[in-house]
């Protein structure tokens, strides 16, 4: 499993344990795609820092 699949899980679980909603989650995990750089690099630090601490 990549790291991408273990982020995504991970937060989905938080998400889904906090009582959140389907379109809760499927935003969480949106924010997490969006934040990913298709060139191969790995996802901007911010970017993946604002999305594990959305709220």
């Amino acid at each position: 499993m990549s790291d991408l699949e273990k982020l995504v899980r991970r937060r989905m679980q938080e998400e889904y344990a906090k009582g959140a909603s389907a379109e809760e989650i499927a935003k969480v995990v949106r924010d997490i795609f969006n934040s990913i750089d298709l060139s191969g690099r790995l996802p901007d630090a911010g970017a993946m820092r604002a999305v594990a601490n959305r709220k």
